[in-house]
């Protein structure tokens, strides 16, 4: 499947809140550099009417730049990711791609190896790594997780190696389906995962201890009744993918399912939340 990418000069302090929009139209991967950012999408799920979207929220910053289209082919995403990933530690794991030597000082930490393609969530990006630094905190050994719009599936695989028994796992995105499954496979954690493709609807289980999603603000919105209804009574829902101009609606929709913050952090832009049923 072909790809498009965006290359959108915009300087540093705007380029989360660039990236959190994107995100909300489909975009699923980033690159980010000093004076630019660029953005890739399905080329199928690429309209003009995303096009005015972005070019009406930069004019509406104040920011007037051309925006640079390419339509890529199919390609080896590894070779061009190798370029550039690198072993990253993040609190308890160390993320790092197959083609990666294990840093001899990090060799205590949980190791997590994602080879990405074109799926968000390599453990480079602010949002996953305020994910991952909750999880050891809320898995229990048994666990049962749902990893909402996975990815590469790797906050899935790092549920079940602090010992969680199974995990459910879903995305809307095709390249997702191969490449979490691939990354389930290589951490050795197959059996214990349930992946489907599609959105909230293809999960009818209920009974989840940690529910962890790392979408965007307005999907989120959407799912946060349904997440509700799937976790046990003291169950933990750990959301991410927020700016931190995001917390008060967030909170305040929260609210409305009975769902109260029980941990939160920030990393530059970045929010995420920790929320649990509050008549637990």
């Amino acid at each position: 499947m072909h790809t498009v990418e965006l290359t959108i000069y915009v300087e540093d302090d705007l380029q989360d809140f660039l990236i959190a929009e994107l995100a909300t139209l489909d975009f699923e991967t980033f690159v980010q550099e000093d004076t630019f950012v660029q953005a890739y999408i399905a080329a199928p799920q690429w309209t003009e009417q995303k096009r005015d979207e972005i070019t009406q929220w930069l004019r509406n910053r104040g920011v007037f730049v051309p925006i640079d289209e390419e339509t890529i082919e199919p390609r080896n995403w590894n070779e061009q990711w190798e370029e550039t990933i690198r072993p990253l530690a993040v609190g308890s794991f160390i993320i790092k791609p197959t083609w990666a030597a294990l840093p001899p000082t990090d060799d205590d930490k949980i190791l997590l190896e994602i080879d990405p393609k074109m799926s968000f969530g390599t453990g480079y990006h602010a949002s996953t790594r305020l994910v991952l630094r909750f999880l050891p905190q809320l898995i229990n050994t048994g666990a049962r997780i749902l990893d909402a719009g996975t990815g590469t599936g790797i906050l899935a695989i790092a549920a079940l190696k602090l010992g969680a028994t199974q995990a459910y796992a879903f995305d809307i995105d095709p390249w997702a389906q191969e490449n979490a499954v691939e990354n389930f496979h290589l951490n050795g954690v197959s059996h214990q995962v349930v992946f489907r493709t599609g959105s909230l609807e293809v999960v009818t289980e209920t009974g989840f201890d940690v529910i962890c999603a790392n979408i965007n603000l307005n999907v989120l919105l959407e799912m946060l009744p349904a997440f509700t209804e799937k976790l046990t009574p003291s169950g933990h829902l750990v959301l991410a993918g927020l700016l931190r101009e995001n917390r008060s609606r967030l909170l305040k929709e929260a609210a409305t399912c009975s769902l109260i913050p029980v941990h939160e952090a920030v990393e530059d832009e970045w929010w995420s939340v920790v929320l649990t049923q509050r008549n637990h």
